[in-house]
């Protein structure tokens, strides 16, 4: 289907010049007006006009006067981190995470839930649902307005329907995750694949802050990547791109739930990490890891394996080592296919990054070609295994500076759900 595209009338430029404001302030705050007006390209009254709007709806503070500058002290702005609060939530495989957090990712609550792997849709769904009311009541007996809900979940996501199109590992297909959760909450919901998710989150509040061309790798019990070139997430002609996790590292590996044989992921994801530790019977192959798991009793877990790795586990230590350097292979073909300036780890296996990453690197600088791999960093998400819950936030907000909802400070939740694209291509970060 071709796109729809908005044509140019009034409104649409007054919201892309408090789009490019706020993009500004966020990245360079605090700022006068007259700087804004400076350094957007805007005239000062066209400046002064929107600030004055911000101002009163709560998305801008005034904290004080520019008293370095010559002539008259400017009033000093700064996007206000407490205009609202977010909701982020993670549809793992087996668990679900939602957090609370502001506009600069001060999280403020949190809520965790498992589920069994053959559980259906609706009932995790259901679930879901009880999390996210408990976060917008919290959110209302604070006093906060809610600017919406940022999903992020492994596996193909149509963005524009907000519908998770496949995911490998439950066998999820065609399930209306945004529809059905804008209906429940009455807030606005934003889907995305977890990788992208959780790259926007690094760009926005981590590592990658200011960084234009960088891939992020989030391994969790799958692996997948979220790209970022020249300063966008890279969807690809479908909207699909960053299923590196499904890229063949061996034609003859083992068989992948995707249907492919020997992906990535299969290789080096939490997955592939705790099979290596483990016999056929799914116990663990080691003295000290079994003894963790009171021989037998307690299920082998990433945290597990840590704690046996830290015990000088010689099976365990191997098996990380092996898994770093099939995640270096990765790296290398991300490095020698994209030219990144940062590949940042992340997801629940980054917890072992101490373990996983000397070896990747190594392998990166054997097998990436010179010219490329120089200008490339590999450095550990700020945020870990909470990568892709706070890419929810991240998703939130990403609309929010790209087409920014004028709330009435007193109200404490969003307006009735806004399509993310009525807008068609989200501005870029501003650097």
């Amino acid at each position: 289907m071709p796109r729809q595209f908005r044509t140019g009338d009034q409104a649409l430029v007054r919201q892309l010049n408090r789009s490019i404001l706020l993009q500004r302030l966020w990245v360079a705050s605090p700022l006068s007006r007259a700087d804004l007006a400076a350094s957007i390209g805007l005239n000062k009254t066209t400046v002064s006009h929107l600030v004055d709007e911000l101002v009163t709806d709560g998305f801008l503070r005034e904290i004080g006067r520019n008293t370095s500058a010559s002539g008259r002290p400017g009033v000093l702005l700064e996007l206000d981190p407490e205009a609202g609060w977010t909701i982020g939530c993670e549809i793992g495989v087996g668990s679900l995470s939602v957090i609370l957090a502001n506009l600069r990712a001060r999280v403020t609550w949190r809520g965790r839930a498992a589920f069994a792997r053959d559980e259906g849709f609706d009932a995790v769904l259901d679930r879901l649902t009880h999390l996210l009311r408990q976060a917008k009541r919290h959110a209302q007996r604070a006093g906060r307005r809610l600017f919406g809900a940022g999903v992020a979940v492994p596996g193909l996501v149509d963005i524009s329907s907000g519908t998770l199109v496949f995911e490998p590992n439950t066998g999820w297909r065609d399930k209306p995750l945004r529809s059905i959760l804008a209906q429940r909450m009455q807030i606005p919901v934003f889907v995305d694949n977890d990788g992208n998710a959780a790259a926007l989150a690094e760009r926005y509040f981590g590592v990658a802050r200011g960084v234009d061309d960088f891939a992020y790798v989030v391994a969790n019990v799958g692996l997948g990547a979220g790209l970022v070139v020249g300063g966008h997430i890279h969807y690809g002609v479908s909207g699909y791109a960053g299923e590196a996790g499904h890229t063949t590292i061996d034609p003859h590996g083992p068989p992948c739930r995707c249907g492919n044989h020997g992906c990535w992921e299969r290789f080096a994801s939490q997955r592939a990490l705790i099979e290596r530790v483990t016999g056929p019977d799914g116990r663990a192959s080691s003295a000290i890891l079994d003894g963790l798991t009171e021989h037998g009793s307690l299920p082998v877990s990433l945290s597990l394996v840590l704690q046996a790795a830290e015990a000088g586990d010689a099976t365990v230590l191997e098996a990380l080592r092996e898994t770093g350097v099939y995640l270096g292979i990765g790296i290398a073909n991300l490095v020698n296919l994209l030219n990144p300036s940062l590949v940042a780890f992340g997801g629940s296996l980054s917890q072992a990054h101490e373990y996983l990453l000397p070896a990747a690197r190594e392998v990166v600088e054997h097998r990436a070609m010179a010219e490329l791999r120089g200008a490339s960093s590999i450095v550990v998400s700020a945020f870990r295994e909470n990568a892709c819950v706070m890419g929810g936030v991240a998703l939130v907000l990403h609309d929010l500076l790209s087409r920014p909802r004028l709330v009435p400070a007193g109200r404490p939740t969003a307006p009735p759900y806004l399509d993310v694209h009525e807008v068609d291509a989200p501005l870029k970060v501003i650097p």
